[in-house]
């Protein structure tokens, strides 16, 4: 069963997807579970509103979606309490996107969220590609920081700091490598730097078409066994198991 490691819902100032068109979008690419966050607005400041937009979709499609937590960390013990409900329930990973809730990827106000993370055994999606915010050498500083977390580097540094993440293979024990506004250039770079086990593919949707994006990953992984560990198995690895049947 393939899994879309990343995609929104909601109606946000740029982007805008239901669950049904979602599910379309699934169906047509063949598709079997998203991984749902909500949009921007939702993100940054609406977090309960946005976990409640998701908990709703997980449950009314408990086959097909399951959810990611938004908690802005300069909410202090507010953001604590509201990601520890979402986990409750039923969220079963956390977003984190530095521009959009103003900080350093690796600073260390994110830490409390980090911890709770880690308690739930729940994976973190973290935006990467913004200069000085978010870029891919700061998910390898956190996941440094907490070894017993799983972190999912968003768009693995696309478009300016895929490299980096060559750079740091050998730090990546507990990262996995997000394929959305990824080309076959950086695929075959990947592939060339013996990454394909880190790799999982996240569309983006609505920002991407998820049949297309597959299209494009198995143009470059084109042995069925690397097409099935970026597809399936290696997001399953990233959430141990514990959350996708």
């Amino acid at each position: 069963m393939k899994i879309d490691a990343h995609v929104f819902i909601g109606t946000g100032k740029h982007l805008q997807l239901s669950v049904d068109d979602l599910l379309h979008r699934m169906d047509d690419a063949d598709v079997g579970m998203a991984i749902v966050s909500p949009v921007d607005h939702y993100i940054s400041v609406n977090n309960i509103q946005g976990n409640d937009l998701v908990i709703n979709a997980i449950k009314t499609h408990p086959d097909r979606l399951i959810g990611r937590a938004v908690a802005n960390p300069w909410y202090g013990e507010k953001a604590i309490k509201e990601l520890e409900r979402a986990f409750s329930e039923g969220l079963t990973g956390l977003m984190l996107h530095a521009p959009y809730q103003g900080f350093r990827l690796s600073d260390h106000i994110v830490d409390p969220l980090l911890t709770v993370a880690e308690k739930y055994q729940a994976p973190v999606y973290a935006h990467t590609g913004t200069a000085g915010l978010a870029e891919p050498l700061h998910v390898i500083e956190l996941a440094r920081r907490f070894p017993k977390l799983n972190f999912i580097m968003g768009h693995s540094g696309s478009s300016d700091y895929s490299e980096d993440v060559v750079f740091a293979k050998e730090f990546l024990d507990n990262v996995w490598l997000e394929t959305s506004r990824n080309g076959p250039a950086n695929f075959n770079m990947f592939k060339i730097h013996g990454l394909t086990h880190r790799i999982v593919f996240g569309s983006s949707a609505p920002e991407y078409i998820p049949k297309i994006e597959i299209e494009t990953l198995c143009d470059v992984f084109t042995e069925a066994e690397d097409q099935t560990k970026i597809l399936s198995v290696n997001i399953r690895e990233a959430y141990r198991g514990r959350f996708i049947s």
